[in-house]
């Protein structure tokens, strides 16, 4: 226990010792630190205070006048005037001209149907399409026939009898005037008591005989005549009733009315029909027509371009304005001519606030093809469209004349603000007129509204902080032509 007493006393004062010894040397570690931080940075500054005493001053950099800034090398195109007027750009679809229905104008069966007569079909104008049964209508025919020829010779028999009563009149005439010198010769007589009152009454009752018969023949040729006009519309009557039988029998047979394509048909062989039952629908081929709308400040121009005359109803009218239908198909262009000729309806659309209008075209399948750059081709393209047809979906161009003088540049030199940049004495001059209308790549205006004059130059490329009478110049072998600026690469913007 002694020995094992003593041994703890010696750790614990090892111990104590070792700890006393660590803490003094951290304190003095610290101490060290904090000195250093101080010092350090007063020494790298002074430092630096002694190298740039060592330098010393150094000489201004020298000034340098700026030189003027050079003109600006731009693009440009040149303003062109316009001399065709406008040409307003319309969507439109082709419907036919007119549709017809064919009816039956007579009843009866169907005895023949031809093969013409089937949907899709194109058919010229006199064209067999069905055949009526027409034994009835020929009976009828031949009927009127006997009933006109007995009412001719009717009235033959009654001009036989006229004749014989004016021969009997001219007789009976005859004899009256012998009667009355018998009578007047007869009262001399008597006067003078040469004849006896027998004889005296004799004369005068031959006299009241023949004046008997004379108007007996007169009456009846007043019946004659009565008798022969009766006769005459007896047969003027047959006549009319030959002529209706007639054209019942030329209706047995019906035909195509205009040249056109079968849209429908309505009965087949062996039916029967009675007058006015629908056989076949037709739609006209003679000519076509295009429906399309006009805003109303198209309606403006088209209503500028010509002179409206004072004819009743003229108010309301649409004037006259040649156009052009356009059709693009497999990368080909096909045009035919027209005409805007009519309003459709009564005004202005009610949802779209758009003037529907049509557009003729008066010979649909005179077809002209035009290659990429609008330049007509001699031949049609294999596949290219021989006419019209309804459903097509069309472009519409219509020209109108303009009151006022254009002038048209390049799409590309008005800019997104609207504004159009030209170049005046090298100097830029910015303006920003109103277009009239931005179509094939061109922008046209009018030229006195917008101040732009044929033959100005109008800047095509773009500028960097572009201002009011900045310098520019041209750029050498840059400048832009009115047919490069239609397109790219030369080809029709259309």
């Amino acid at each position: 226990r002694r020995r094992a007493a003593a041994r703890w006393r010696v750790l614990a004062g090892a111990s104590g010792w070792f700890g006393v010894g660590w803490l003094g040397g951290w304190c003095s570690m610290k101490v060290f630190r904090a000195i250093v931080g101080w010092v350090t940075p007063l020494v790298i500054l002074a430092m630096g205070v002694a190298a740039f005493a060592m330098l010393g001053r150094q000489a201004p950099p020298e000034r340098r006048t700026a030189e003027r800034p050079s003109a600006a090398l731009v693009r440009t195109a040149e303003v062109t005037a316009e001399t065709d007027g406008l040409t307003l750009r319309l969507d439109g679809t082709v419907v036919p001209l007119r549709e017809v229905t064919l009816a039956a104008e007579v009843p009866g069966r169907v005895r023949h149907k031809t093969e013409a007569c089937e949907a899709g079909r194109f058919v010229a104008q006199g064209t067999l399409l069905f055949e009526i049964d027409p034994r009835d209508y020929e009976l009828d025919v031949a009927r009127l026939e006997r009933e006109l020829t007995q009412a001719r010779l009717s009235i033959e028999e009654v001009d036989e009898e006229i004749a014989q009563n004016a021969t009997a009149g001219d007789l009976a005439g005859r004899q009256l005037d012998l009667a009355r010198r018998e009578v007047r010769r007869l009262d001399a007589l008597k006067a003078g008591r040469i004849v006896t009152e027998t004889e005296h009454d004799r004369a005068v009752r031959d006299e009241l005989a023949a004046t008997t018969s004379l108007t007996n023949l007169q009456g009846q040729a007043r019946v004659l005549r009565k008798r022969r006009n009766r006769l005459e519309e007896a047969q003027a009557l047959a006549s009319t009733m030959l002529d209706k039988a007639r054209l019942d029998l030329s209706r047995t047979r019906v035909v195509a009315p205009a040249d056109g394509i079968v849209v429908e048909e309505h009965v087949e062989q062996d039916s029967f029909v009675s007058k006015g039952m629908p056989l076949v629908t037709i739609e006209d081929t003679s000519a076509a027509e295009v429906r399309t709308s006009l805003q109303m400040d198209e309606v403006a121009r088209v209503w500028r371009s010509a002179s409206i005359a004072d004819a009743p109803g003229a108010a309301h009218a649409l004037p006259d304005a040649p156009a052009t239908v356009v059709f693009t198909i497999g990368g080909h262009t096909y045009e035919w001519d027209g005409v805007l000729s009519r309003q459709e309806g009564r005004g202005l659309d009610e949802k779209t606030r758009t003037l529907p209008c049509r557009v003729r075209v008066a010979a649909p399948t005179r077809t002209r093809a035009m290659d990429r750059y609008g330049v007509p081709l001699q031949q049609l393209p294999p596949g290219a469209p021989r006419a019209l047809m309804r459903g097509m979906f069309v472009q519409v161009r219509v020209h109108v004349a303009s009151p006022h003088p254009l002038v048209s540049i390049p799409e590309e030199a008005l800019r997104p603000s609207g504004d159009v940049w030209l170049m005046r004495d090298d100097r830029l001059v910015i303006v920003r007129p109103k277009p009239v209308q931005v179509a094939d790549g061109r922008v046209l205006f009018e030229s006195e509204a917008s101040g732009l004059e044929a033959g100005d130059r109008v800047v095509v490329s773009q500028l960097s902080h572009p201002h009011e009478g900045m310098a520019v110049a041209e750029a050498a072998g840059t400048v832009a032509t009115p047919a490069a600026a239609g397109g790219l690469d030369g080809e029709d913007a259309t």
